[in-house]
């Protein structure tokens, strides 16, 4: 079971928790706030969520307008909470299957510099995607707790694949957040990936690859062209940021 795109969970409070609504060409943009109040309700931690929903026109011919304000806000997250040490930029989900496997395939294109010298100034960025328990033997939260420990990174930036009740929001939204997840293999011990978890922030990508229905879970005909344009973007946007 993976995580729930937050603008599923937000409909019966988004009066409550909607700060900007706005939309840039095709692509529509919602900034929530979750404040601690709201927590319990929305299954969401407190924090900052952007929602960007767009059409096929902006996938598939304009994504470039989705990348710039995409940038934008990792752009205003990173300010805030980067203190010029290493970011670990991990890409949850199994490789092996298409509908979980963005956060993985986001990570291929995407330049690490973690293991440059000090002269470089570039930021430090390490990579690292644990792959499934059913893998390795090992919970995916187990081994993200081994990285942090040794390479104490001062931000992580998770990438993963959503779950939406919504079959339009499939394969068509984005978010972002600085509140973390529980990843899917700790759920039943709900181990959270956040900053109370770790003491350091955790923003989050997150891209609704599966529709659930009642016990079932579909996706889109075309996921894999969809996840390798925003997967690709992805990259672009993290190493443009990184590089400039």
């Amino acid at each position: 079971m993976k995580q729930k795109l937050f603008l599923d969970a937000a409909i019966p409070l988004e009066a409550d928790c909607l700060i900007e609504k706005k939309k840039e060409k095709n692509v529509l943009i919602k900034h929530y706030y979750v404040k601690e109040s709201l927590e319990k309700q929305l299954k969401h931690d407190k924090g900052d969520y952007f929602t960007l929903n767009f059409d096929d026109v902006v996938l598939y011919q304009e994504n470039q307008v989705l990348e710039r304000i995409l940038r934008k806000i990792l752009k205003m997250f990173l300010k805030k909470y980067h203190k010029g040490g290493t970011i670990l930029i991990v890409g949850l989900g199994n490789s092996s299957i298409l509908g979980d496997s963005f956060g993985v395939k986001s990570l291929q294109n995407i330049i690490a510099t973690n293991h440059y010298n000090d002269i470089y100034t570039v930021p430090k960025v390490a990579l690292f995607s644990p792959e499934t328990t059913n893998k390795t033997g090992i919970s995916s939260f187990s081994l993200i707790s081994m990285v942090v420990k040794n390479l104490k990174p001062d931000l992580i930036l998770l990438i993963d694949a959503l779950t939406t009740d919504n079959p339009s929001h499939l394969n068509r939204s984005l978010e972002v957040n600085d509140c973390g997840m529980i990843y899917a293999d700790a759920i039943r011990d709900n181990k959270y990936i956040n900053q109370k978890t770790f003491g350091i922030p955790v923003l989050t990508i997150g891209y609704p690859t599966l529709w659930k229905q009642k016990k079932a879970f579909y996706t889109k005909l075309n996921l894999e062209e969809d996840v390798k344009i925003i997967s690709e973007m992805i990259s672009r946007v993290i190493n443009k940021i990184i590089l400039n």
